[in-house]
This record gives C-alpha cells, structure tokens and sequence, in this order.
C-alpha cells in the first residue's frame, strides 16, 4: 500500500504528476493535483519523477495486513 504526498509550498500546479499517473491517482482540483484515487496508487513513482518542483513523493506503507498500518489508520 502506498501513499501519494504532495508538498503543496513546491507545487507549482503544471499538472504533470496528474498526466504521469496511469492508473488515474490524481486529478488536478482548484489548479492542484489532489490524490482521488489513493488506494489505486501501484507504487510506480512516474508522478514523483515527472515532478520538476520535487513537490510529489511515493511513500510505501506496506501491505494492508501490516498491523502497523491498521494502527495508523484508527487515528
């Protein structure tokens, strides 16, 4: 399971992590990309390597039968 971030202080709103995601993670919303699709994310980075502004980052969070990302998840 992966987690998209976006610092959005570096976005610069280009839009091109929106266009590199293949599996339509992002969509640009208010001219910001925004993660609509978190759970689709495959872990492949192509947004993080389209970002020129280093304003986008893959973050893995294991499998979903981590027990530490079950006891993340609970708040």
């Amino acid at each position: 399971m992966y987690r998209v971030v976006i610092d959005y202080d570096k976005c610069i709103g280009c839009g091109n992590c929106v266009k590199a995601c293949a599996m339509g993670v992002l969509e640009m919303i208010d001219d910001e990309p925004y993660p609509v699709n978190p759970k689709d994310c495959h872990g492949c980075q192509e947004c993080e390597k389209s970002c020129e502004q280093g304003a986008i980052k893959v973050i893995y969070l294991g499998n979903k039968n981590n027990s530490f990302l079950r006891e993340t998840e609970k708040g």
